[in-house]
């Protein structure tokens, strides 16, 4: 594993992009015959990170947040009337203010993620609440840090976790609307160094729209027959 790992680094980076996003297609293909929905998201991100240096011990906690973009694109698998799988690939953007004395330094880095997750839902009459939680494989498109401590650059890949909810809004047609909250910290550093680990951590805030496979809902008002 380690082997195919480093592999991957020492690959271009488009090369790198491509053969992961043909991974992540030949995964949904191989799941087609499960397939419940696709569906979209577009929201914002609220981004922070920590630094955790080691030469001397000690984390510095000082800084502020930074606002930027997120969209996927998303297939919901399986149709349990309470449990479902879902996988998407997410473009996000991260970062933090480094609030330092004599000024403030600006880290920005996009991601392109590939998450999955566990989702726990319950049907009600005109909303269906869930709850959603897995892993994220986070892929690093570009950085731009200024940072004096940041000296190199952060890992192209590296793991996370994103727990969070939604509320999907009851549909008598195969499209569905929904809105959805999750928080994302890293379970590695996205950075490492000598001396310094940086962790990524973010609030996002996303609405969406799926269309589901099937036949339309109907109304579930009982019917009556003389």
């Amino acid at each position: 594993m380690p082997k195919i790992y480093f592999q991957l680094i020492r690959l271009p980076r488009v090369k790198k992009i491509i053969l992961f996003i043909l991974f992540v297609i030949s995964i949904l293909f191989s799941n087609a015959q499960t397939l419940n929905s696709i569906g979209i998201t577009v929201g914002g991100t609220a981004a922070n990170q920590k630094f955790k240096f080691h030469e001397p011990p000690f984390s510095n906690p000082n800084k502020k947040y930074v606002f930027g973009f997120n969209a996927s694109v998303f297939g919901e698998f399986f149709s349990h009337d309470y449990t479902r799988w879902v996988t998407e690939i997410q473009y996000n953007q991260k970062g933090s203010v480094d609030k330092q004395p004599e000024a403030n330094y600006a880290n920005s880095l996009q991601y392109l993620s590939w998450n999955n997750y566990l989702k726990i839902r319950y049907e009600m009459y005109s909303i269906i609440p869930y709850v959603m939680i897995g892993p994220r494989l986070d892929y690093n498109l570009t950085q731009v840090t200024t940072s004096p401590a940041i000296t190199g650059k952060f890992l192209p890949l590296h793991l996370s976790i994103a727990a969070g909810g939604g509320l999907e809004f009851v549909s008598y047609s195969n499209f569905k609307f929904f809105v959805e909250a999750f928080y994302n910290p890293d379970i590695m550093p996205a950075y490492i160094s000598a001396p310094l680990h940086v962790n990524n951590k973010a609030i996002e805030l996303r609405v969406g729209l799926k269309y589901e496979f099937g036949k339309k809902e109907t109304c579930n008002t009982p019917v009556y027959v003389e």
